[in-house]
C-alpha cells in the first residue's frame, strides 16, 4: 500500500504534464467532467487484464466492473489483490487527500482509478464504462486524464412503489441506471393509501394482496437484497414511510392502534391522517422508524412525508383535546390543528435521530410552525409545490432544503405528465415551475442552503420507469454535477446518444420490431405483425408472449420472427452460455386496431387556455391511429386513477409524448339519413372542436369535465371530418357523442366514422 501512494505521487503529476501538451477533445460522459484532458493512444485490454484492488473492500466493485466489461465485450477480466509492475491493470485505490465525492482517472499505460471512498470510486467506474470503446478488432478506453466531483451532493430519484406494484427487477434496473449516471440516492415511496410495502411482523395486515392474490410487498429480505444491490454500486437507498397523510391503511386496518373506532358501527372513523393525538399510535410509529433504520442502513436519511394533510376529522375525536392539553398545544386546543401536525413532526423527528440519521419530509407545513411549535431546522424539507411553504422562506429560516420542482422533475404518469429533457436542460437549482398557470414560477438568485435535486416519479406502472427516466435522469445529474458548464443542450445530446447506447448494451441489450406496422412512432397493426427479436451483444435469446402484463416465468428460445394476430405483450430476455441474464427483461405492448383517422400531434405550452394554431405550431408527429376497442380501453385505464369510459372515448394518447400537446383528427364519415343530429362533447383539462364538411359543428369552451351539447341539420351522405383537440395538464380525455333527433340514447361518433383504406 505504501509502495502503491508513492507510485501514484511519482505517476499523476508527470501524466498531466503530458497531458497539457496535448488538446483537449471532446468526450461522451454524461455528466461532463469538470477537468479532463485527451491524450493520443487508447489502452487496450483482453483477457490477461486484471483489475487490482489495493483495498479489500474495493473488492465488490472490482467484480462489478468485471462483469460490465464482460457484457459489452465478451471479455473475462480477473481480480487481482496485490499490485504488480503489469503494465495491463486497471488499479482501484483510495487517496484521502480527496474530497468526499471526489475521483480520479488516469487511463494511459495502465488504467488508475484513484477515490475519496467506495461511493466516489464507483462512480469512476461509471465513468470508465462510458468511456470503453469496442470495434472488431480491440477493446480499450481512450488515453485520458479526469479530475472530477459534484456541484451538489444530493442527487435523487423518487420512485413510488405504494401506488403500483413493481416487480424487483425495475428497482434494479432502476439502480444500475441511477449509477451509470453517478446519482447519489435513490428515494423509495414505500407507503400510500393504496399499498404499504415495508413488510411489518407486528402489523401483518398491511401486507397488501393483489386481487389474484399475488403478493404487493417486499420481503424484509428482498429489500435488504436490495440495499446491498444499490451499495455495490455506490448508490444509497432513502426510505419513505408517507405519515400523517397518505396513509389508509394505517388506520383503516388497525384503528385501535393508528386511527379511530366509531362506537356506533364499530368501524374505523375516516380520518384521512393517522391519529396523531394518541400515545399509542407514536410507539407504534417509532417502531417503523426503528425497523426502516435497521434495514436501509446505509442510509443517512429517512424520509417520514409530510405532505397534503387534511386535519379536520381528527380535531372531532374525544382524546383530540385531552392530547393538546397535555402537550401544551394551545393553538391546537382553539382549533388550529397545524399546531398538532407540527408537533407531530418534530416528536417523529426526535425518533428518527435516535437512530443516527436525519429526517427529510415534503413541503407540507407552512412558514416555520404553528402556534408554539417551531418545526426543528435540523430537518430537510423537499420543495415541490411552492404553496405550502415558499423556498426562499425556508432558506431565509435556516432550512436546508431539495429542489423537486413539478417543471421539470415532477413525472406523473397517470397524469401523462413528463417535461421533455430539453426543457430540463435548460432549468436552474434556484428555478421553480408549477403546471398551474396561477402558481407563479419562482427564480432565487442565492443556492445557498440547496442541497440539490430529485426527479420524483409518481403513480407509475413498473414498464414506464426506465422508458420516463432513461433520458431524464441524465439531464438531472449532469445539471446537478457540473452546473456551470451545462449550458450547450446540443453537445449534450451527442454525448446521450453514445451514453445510451452503452447504457443499451448494458442493461437493455434486446431491441423487439415487428413487421407490417401502421407508424413508424408506436406499435400498432392492422391484420397481423411478424415480431423480429435483436440482440444488441453477444448471446442468444428466449421470448414470452401474452395478454398480461407482468414479468413471464417461462420463456421459449427465440430461433426466427414469428406471427401475432391479437394484441399483447412481448418480452424477451438476453443470456449468456452459461444461461446467466444479460441485463433485463424488454417488454414491448403491441397493439392491434382497426385504422380510421389520419393524426398529427403539435407542440403546445401548459400556459395556452386555448387550441394552438396548428399552422404555426410545431410538429412532433404524424401517422394513423384508430378506432377505441375494448383491449386499447384497458391499456389506457391500467395507467390511471380516474378511469375512462369507452362510451364517445376517442384515443388521444400516443407512445413517449407526454402533455401538453395538440392533436389533430381526420378521416370521413358517413351520415345514414336526413335529419337533425345532436352531438355531445367532452373534455377533461382539454378542449375540443369537430369540423364536419369543412363547417365547425361543434366547439368547446370549458376545462370542466362537463358536456356541451350542440344540434346542426345533416343531410345523408359522406363527409370529410376534422377533430382539433387542445390537452393541457393533468386528465387526457375526449369524448363525442351523436344520437339522430328521436332517439334514444347517444352513440359513439367513431360508429359513424368510415374506415380508413
Amino acid at each position: 500500500m505504501k509502495f502503491y501512494t508513492i507510485y501514484l505521487a511519482l505517476l499523476i503529476p508527470i501524466v498531466f504534464i503530458q497531458c497539457k501538451q496535448t488538446a483537449t477533445h471532446e468526450i461522451n460522459i454524461i455528466p461532463k467532467p469538470h477537468e479532463y484532458v485527451v491524450s493520443k493512444g487508447t489502452f487496450k485490454i483482453n483477457n490477461k487484464t486484471k483489475i487490482v484492488v489495493l483495498n479489500n473492500s474495493l473488492t465488490p466493485l472490482a467484480h462489478f466492473l468485471t462483469d460490465q466489461i464482460y457484457k459489452v465485450s465478451g471479455l473475462t477480466l480477473n481480480v487481482a489483490a496485490e499490485y504488480t509492475e503489469n503494465n495491463n491493470n486497471i488499479i482501484l485505490g483510495y487517496d484521502n487527500n480527496l474530497g468526499e465525492e471526489e475521483y480520479k482517472l488516469i487511463i494511459e499505460k495502465k488504467v488508475h482509478i484513484e477515490a475519496s471512498n467506495y461511493n466516489s470510486a464507483a462512480m469512476a467506474a461509471a465513468t470508465l464504462m462510458q468511456l470503453i470503446n469496442i470495434t472488431e478488432d480491440q477493446v480499450g478506453f481512450p488515453n485520458i486524464s479526469i479530475s472530477d466531483k459534484p456541484d451538489y451532493k444530493y442527487r435523487s430519484v423518487m420512485l413510488d412503489l405504494a401506488r403500483f406494484w413493481h416487480p424487483m427487477e425495475t428497482v434494479k434496473e432502476i439502480i444500475d441506471l441511477l449509477w451509470f449516471y453517478k446519482i447519489k440516492y435513490l428515494h423509495l415511496h414505500l407507503s400510500d393509501n393504496r399499498r404499504f410495502t415495508f413488510p411489518l411482523d407486528a402489523f401483518p395486515n398491511l401486507k397488501t394482496v393483489n386481487e389474484d392474490g399475488s403478493r404487493e410487498y417486499y420481503t424484509l429480505e428482498e429489500l435488504e437484497y436490495l440495499v446491498e444491490y444499490a451499495r455495490k454500486r455506490g448508490v444509497t437507498i432513502i426510505p419513505e414511510i408517507d405519515l400523517p397523510g397518505h396513509s389508509t391503511q394505517l388506520w383503516s386496518k388497525y384503528p385501535e392502534v393508528f386511527g379511530s373506532i366509531d362506537p356506533k358501527t364499530n368501524k374505523p372513523k375516516t380520518l384521512y391522517v393517522i391519529n396523531m393525538a394518541k400515545e399509542e399510535t407514536y410507539k407504534a410509529v417509532e417502531l417503523i422508524i426503528n425497523q426502516l433504520a435497521k434495514v436501509f442502513y446505509t442510509s443517512p436519511y429517512i424520509h417520514i412525508g409530510g405532505d397534503e394533510v387534511y386535519l379536520q376529522p381528527i380535531k372531532e375525536l374525544p382524546e383530540y383535546k385531552t392530547y393538546c392539553k397535555k402537550q401544551g398545544l394551545k393553538a391546537a386546543l382553539a382549533g388550529n390543528a397545524n399546531e398538532l401536525f407540527c408537533h407531530f413532526i418534530n416528536r417523529l423527528n426526535g425518533m428518527v435521530k435516535k437512530t443516527g440519521k436525519k429526517t427529510i419530509v415534503w413541503e407540507g407545513f407552512h412558514n416555520t410552525g404553528a402556534g408554539d411549535v417551531q418545526i426543528d431546522k435540523d430537518i430537510t424539507v423537499i420543495v415541490w409545490n411552492t404553496t405550502y411553504n415558499h423556498p426562499e422562506n425556508l432558506l431565509n429560516n435556516g432550512f436546508e432544503i431539495i429542489n423537486s420542482t413539478w417543471i421539470p422533475w415532477y413525472q406523473v404518469e397517470a397524469m401523462n405528465f413528463a417535461p421533455n429533457p430539453e426543457i430540463a436542460y435548460d432549468w436552474d437549482l434556484g428555478d421553480w415551475t408549477h403546471w398551474e398557470d396561477d402558481i407563479e414560477d419562482i427564480q432565487l438568485s442565492s443556492k445557498k442552503g440547496i442541497l440539490g435535486a430529485q426527479i420524483s416519479f409518481w403513480e407509475q406502472n413498473y414498464n414506464k420507469v426506465i422508458e420516463v427516466l432513461k433520458d431524464r435522469v441524465p439531464v438531472l445529474s449532469e445539471r446537478l454535477w457540473n452546473n456551470e458548464n451545462s449550458t450547450d443542450y446540443i453537445n449534450y445530446h451527442k454525448r446521450f446518444i453514445s451514453t445510451n447506447s452503452t447504457y443499451d448494451k448494458l442493461f437493455m441489450p434486446i431491441e423487439i420490431k415487428g413487421t407490417q406496422l401502421i407508424n413508424k412512432e408506436g406499435f400498432h397493426f392492422e391484420d397481423k405483425t411478424d415480431i423480429i427479436i435483436s440482440a444488441k451483444g453477444k448471446g442468444y435469446i428466449k421470448y414470452a408472449y401474452s395478454n398480461q402484463w407482468g414479468l413471464p416465468s417461462e420463456y421459449l428460445t427465440y430461433t426466427e420472427p414469428f406471427e401475432i394476430k391479437n394484441s399483447g405483450l412481448i418480452t424477451a430476455q438476453l443470456f449468456d452460455e452459461s444461461n446467466k441474464a444479460i441485463g433485463y427483461p424488454v417488454q414491448q405492448y403491441i397493439t392491434k386496431i382497426e385504422p380510421i383517422y389520419n393524426y398529427k400531434v403539435y407542440e403546445s405550452t401548459h400556459e395556452a387556455n386555448k387550441i394552438p394554431d396548428f399552422s404555426t405550431s410545431r410538429l412532433l408527429r404524424e401517422g394513423v391511429t384508430g378506432k377505441m376497442n375494448n383491449v386499447r380501453l384497458k391499456e389506457i385505464n391500467r395507467d390511471l386513477f380516474a378511469k375512462v369510459k369507452k362510451e364517445g372515448h376517442i384515443d388521444t394518447r400516443f407512445e413517449g409524448l407526454y402533455n401538453p400537446y395538440g392533436l389533430e383528427l381526420l378521416g370521413n364519415l358517413e351520415i345514414p339519413s336526413d335529419g337533425s343530429y345532436q352531438w355531445q362533447l367532452q373534455t377533461w383539462d382539454g378542449l375540443a372542436e369537430l369540423y364536419i364538411d369543412g363547417k365547425l359543428i361543434c366547439k368547446g369552451e370549458n376545462f370542466k369535465n362537463e358536456p356541451e351539447f350542440f344540434t346542426v341539420n345533416f343531410k345523408e351522405g359522406n363527409y370529410p371530418f376534422q377533430i382539433k383537440y387542445f390537452y393541457k395538464n393533468i386528465q387526457n380525455q375526449l369524448s363525442i357523442l351523436y344520437r339522430k333527433e328521436g332517439d334514444g340514447n347517444y352513440n359513439h361518433f367513431e360508429e359513424l366514422v368510415v374506415p380508413l383504406k
